[in-house]
């Protein structure tokens, strides 16, 4: 499922030359923006047709955001440059909330009221507006200005975690795919590991590695832990995400991390173990046949009647998954047989008794060795990771 993006504007009335570009998903609302902006002035005409207005890094005080939002007013009423086009672009000014500071001053909400009260009169003819922002309040008469009279281009990440994954994933094989990198394995892991689901975060980072490589095109797990920084707090999940990757070092990192959060070892036990379930049964699944991969991304299910009954009866159906998250559990899940997956399930719960059970035993040291012991199995097997 991509991030949500929602293109809004009223059916039928013409639409005034303004357009709101916001939304938490910076960087796809950035693009749209300067998409916008190009259409509206294009490269060759924009040194007198485009007036570009950054609110600086100074402190958002009062005054400050009200001299901003006047300095943007005086730009919409000044008429084109010998009678020619003019965009005003108003990038990145999170103004717009009077439920928030800035946007909850008294003296910012009677200027943004002023901007609204200039923007339904109309503008000079030849004028456009284009205002970015991450944050304005829809009940607002400033953002219902825009929806009635111009465009509003709504972008916002996705917030529940398969559905997070699934939206940045796609994007991020189309950034590797722009500079022709490829990542995958324990370095994709890590990438993501360190970069969340950060589009503009990935886009920088996968920049760096681009000039590091040079003429290599494939990214190495060493390449990530040389070149690509940590930027993001853990979520919650990206230890169990970890562990199912197999990946001990990764799972290690995302664990103390974590911990380092005051994340309850406890809490984090118990995700695990539900995503032991969900492995311990897509795998078995996979090896029935009732499940069949298609690379890492697609996931087709072919169940039998007998398959039916065992899989509508569980409180977690694996096909009812979002299909991008899915296929990619599954693809982990593969590399196991069911039997192990379900062992370091249960061992998981035991784990959870000692942590509970009233015994004077460091419940975070305990997640630790756990982590360490089940992973660790895989190397002195000699199973690749």
């Amino acid at each position: 499922m991509p991030p949500k993006k929602a293109t809004t504007t009223p059916s039928s009335a013409p639409k005034a030359p303004i357009h709101l570009v916001c939304g938490s998903d910076d960087l796809s609302a950035l693009r749209k923006a300067e998409e916008i902006v190009a259409a509206l002035c294009p490269p060759e005409e924009q040194a007198f047709g485009l007036e570009t207005i950054v609110p600086g890094g100074e402190e958002k005080t009062a005054d400050v955001v009200t001299a901003i939002l006047q300095n943007t007013m005086q730009a919409l009423l000044t008429a084109p440059f010998l009678g020619g086009r003019k965009t005003v672009y108003l990038k990145g000014a999170p103004f717009f909330d009077p439920l928030t500071d800035p946007g909850r001053f008294a003296d910012v909400k009677a200027a943004t009221a002023r901007m609204v009260d200039i923007l339904k009169a109309g503008l000079p003819d030849g004028v456009s507006f284009v205002l970015l922002t991450n944050k304005v309040n829809k009940s607002t008469t400033f953002f219902k200005t825009f929806l009635s009279l111009g465009t509003v281009h709504e972008f916002n990440e996705a917030t529940k975690p398969a559905e997070a994954a699934d939206a940045f994933l796609p994007r991020l094989d189309e950034l590797l795919a722009a500079r022709g990198l490829t990542l995958r394995g324990d370095a994709h892991a890590a990438f993501v590991s360190r970069v969340g689901y950060n589009l503009r975060l990935a886009e920088s980072e996968i920049e760096k590695l681009y000039l590091y490589l040079g003429d290599r095109t494939s990214i190495t797990l060493a390449d990530v832990q040389l070149m690509v920084a940590s930027y993001k707090t853990s979520a919650f999940w990206d230890y169990s995400n970890a562990f199912c990757t197999t990946n001990l070092p990764a799972t290690l990192d995302a664990l103390r991390r974590l911990l380092a959060q005051n994340e309850n070892p406890v809490a984090l036990l118990v995700n695990l173990q539900n995503a032991l379930r969900d492995m311990t049964v897509l795998s078995d699944c996979i090896t029935r046949g009732w499940a069949k991969l298609s690379g890492d991304r697609f996931l087709r299910w072919q169940v039998p009647p007998e398959g039916e009954a065992v899989l509508s009866r569980l409180s977690s159906d694996p096909r009812k998954m979002v299909p991008f998250a899915a296929a990619q559990k599954a693809s982990r899940a593969a590399r196991l047989p069911a039997a192990r997956w379900f062992r370091w399930y249960n061992a998981a719960v035991d784990l959870q008794v000692a942590m509970t059970g009233g015994e004077n035993m460091d419940a975070a040291a305990l997640l630790e060795l756990f982590t360490i012991r089940t992973l660790g199995e895989l190397k002195a097997a000699g199973k690749p990771r």
